[in-house]
């Protein structure tokens, strides 16, 4: 069983830097396969982690849009002050952590610390506020997907965030933004 699964992840990644190497030689949008594959992996093993997860208790509609704006305000406000106020990406993500940690409640705190971590790309990945407003909100909704999924496991926020982002990437480069 696990010779399998082990098998299979070679294969995924194998697939994954094959198609990097030719967008890379060729120039073309290939690249947009291996981010689908990352984007495809996580979920998967956000699902497959989910369904053995103990049943959570279900979010309401408002605390999923409180989550999701919350999020959103934080890429976009770290964003800003990593780039149009030029204090760098630790700074504005240190300053609107500590921020979120003081002022908010403890789920909507990690939220927008997670989001935190989206607005400390480079202008070369989100290149606008628009793009850190669209990768805050995908960062939102990723959290409520996964809020009762490997709580308790570091990396969970980061992951997420990374996700968000090259989510993000793929769409404003696509269609431009």
């Amino acid at each position: 069983m696990y010779g399998l699964r082990r098998g299979a992840l070679v294969i995924y990644i194998a697939t994954g830097v094959a198609f990097l190497a030719f967008s890379a030689v060729t120039g073309n949008a290939a690249w947009l396969v291996p981010v689908g594959l990352v984007a495809a992996g996580y979920l998967i093993g956000v699902l497959r982690h989910a369904s053995t997860c103990p049943h959570p208790k279900k979010m309401t509609i408002t605390a999923i849009l409180l989550t999701i704006l919350t999020t959103i305000a934080a890429a976009t406000a770290t964003w800003f002050i990593n780039h149009e106020l030029g204090y760098g990406a630790m700074v504005a993500s240190g300053f609107i952590g500590v921020l979120a940690g003081v002022t908010l409640a403890e789920h909507l705190a990690g939220a927008a610390y997670t989001a935190s971590f989206v607005g400390m790309s480079a202008t070369m990945v989100l290149p606008s506020p628009a793009a850190a407003t669209v990768a805050g909100a995908v960062v939102g909704i990723i959290i409520v997907i996964s809020t009762p999924v490997f709580r308790g496991i570091g990396g969970k926020g980061g992951t997420a965030a990374a996700a968000a982002v090259l989510m993000t990437a793929a769409f404003v480069f696509t269609v431009g933004m």
